[in-house]
């Protein structure tokens, strides 16, 4: 694992202290985030430890202004904010405090984004990857971030999915909260590599209790989804049919995932499906699955996993595509995304990729 992922520097609690500019900041992006991480230490020891109650945060980003697409720059003391994100403020809210927040930033037609990070993220980390997004979908509202109680080490792959797993319930909480929330009418549940797995054990939570209120507003976006396969279906199995297909950002040439397949005694992952294999075409079409093949986006750690952070300034190019395939949900589809990040479409009976897929396959497995 250390060969494949390599040493980086990770930023400090530090930079989510908010400084005070000069100048207005180029661009200004808000970040709601809830957390099951203790934010608070009465021992000095690390934060980030699990809590059985959830915390509400506000916080406010300047972005620094002709940045690249998906480029983060963490702050430096003293901060540079022409290059680099910085926290202006930032306020802890209660439950009904954060309904307000997100009645005020809800979009036009009533739809709100959850954005689940994945293995080996700290809280600081995950909050300016959440301001990355919402500051290259310029378009859309930022999502709101729930952040689980990850190590936010190399080494705490398996305490990490423990730690995802035990953070279902809050999840679920803050859906239903988000799904009561006056103007709300969707969801968009957008979840990374091991928070895939969090986010599908949330919603399979929400319909084992009968919850169908929230689960009928949500719109399910998984990539890289770290998930063994048979795990995956027999989730499926307990989640009613729901009014969008679950889409799945996938691509052969993830390293990551690669490690976690070895790990895992060879077992294939989700987020490394073949569209191009007529069994997985018909897994999708059994189980009303979009899956989009994102190999061509180029990536950010050289490893393959981080390709969905090149697609937020596309946000409302997607949003479009997948609303024109929302009258046929009952048809598995394929879309793939070019180096640019445009969705391309194919006719009916075509065969190779990239392009809409409504090939009739008859066996529903993935071997």
């Amino acid at each position: 694992m250390l060969l494949v992922t390599g040493c980086v520097s990770r930023p400090s609690e530090e930079v989510l202290t908010p400084r005070v500019l000069k100048q207005p900041p180029a661009q200004e992006v808000t970040v709601l985030a809830a957390t099951n991480r203790k934010l608070k230490s009465k021992d000095d020891g690390p934060l980030g430890r699990r809590s059985d109650n959830l915390s509400f945060e506000r916080y406010r980003f300047s972005v620094p202004a002709n940045r690249p697409a998906a480029s983060l720059v963490y702050p430096t003391v003293p901060a540079d904010p022409r290059r680099q994100f910085v926290v202006t403020d930032h306020r802890d809210l209660t439950p009904s405090q954060f309904s307000a927040e997100i009645e005020r930033t809800v979009d036009d037609d009533g739809t709100v984004a959850v954005f689940v990070h994945g293995y080996n993220y700290s809280h600081q980390e995950a909050l300016f990857r959440t301001a990355q997004l919402g500051a290259d979908a310029e378009t859309l509202p930022p999502p709101i971030l729930f952040s689980w109680p990850s190590q936010a080490s190399l080494t705490g792959y398996v305490a990490d999915k423990d730690e995802a797993l035990a953070s279902r319930t809050e999840l679920t909480r803050l859906l239903v909260l988000i799904s009561r929330t006056r103007g709300v009418k969707h969801i968009v549940l957008f979840a990374h590599s091991m928070g895939s797995l969090l986010a599908i054990e949330a919603v399979r939570q929400l319909e084992l209790e009968n919850q169908s209120s929230t689960t009928r507003k949500l719109d399910i976006v998984l990539a890289a989804a770290d998930i063994d396969v048979d795990l995956f279906l027999s989730q499926l199995n307990d989640i009613s049919r729901l009014p969008h297909p679950i889409t799945l950002l996938v691509s052969k040439q993830d390293r990551v995932l690669g490690v976690s397949s070895f790990l895992g005694r060879e077992r294939p992952r989700v987020g490394m499906s073949d569209v191009d294999d007529a069994r997985v075409v018909a897994v999708a079409k059994a189980h009303n699955l979009r899956l989009v093949d994102i190999t061509d986006i180029s990536d950010n750690d050289g490893l393959g996993h981080d390709r969905y952070v090149n697609l937020a300034k596309s946000a409302g190019e997607i949003k479009r595509e997948y609303e024109s395939h929302s009258e046929t949900p009952d048809n598995a589809s394929i879309l793939v995304f070019d180096a640019v990040g445009h969705l391309l479409t194919r006719p009916p009976g075509a065969t190779a990729a990239p392009y809409l897929a409504t090939t009739e396959v008859n066996t529903a497995t993935y071997r």
